[in-house]
């Protein structure tokens, strides 16, 4: 599904230059975005498929930052 107003690039700009600690992790089906995805501030960066224990392990580990 697609974010109805904006996408998650354009999201994670407003986010981090609103709320710099907030931590974002884009989940996507779109791996070739990741270095624009990382250039605007996501603190990490999965596609979609990925295991669910490494989903859990970003988030823990964003959790900690």
């Amino acid at each position: 599904a697609f974010m109805p107003v904006m996408n998650g690039l354009e999201a994670t700009k407003i986010i981090k230059k609103k709320w710099s600690g907030i931590r974002v992790v884009i989940l996507t089906l779109h791996d070739d975005i990741r270095e624009e995805a990382l250039a605007v501030g996501a603190d990490a960066f999965l596609v979609k498929g990925c295991s669910p224990d490494q989903l859990i392990r970003e988030i823990r580990n964003e959790r900690r930052k």
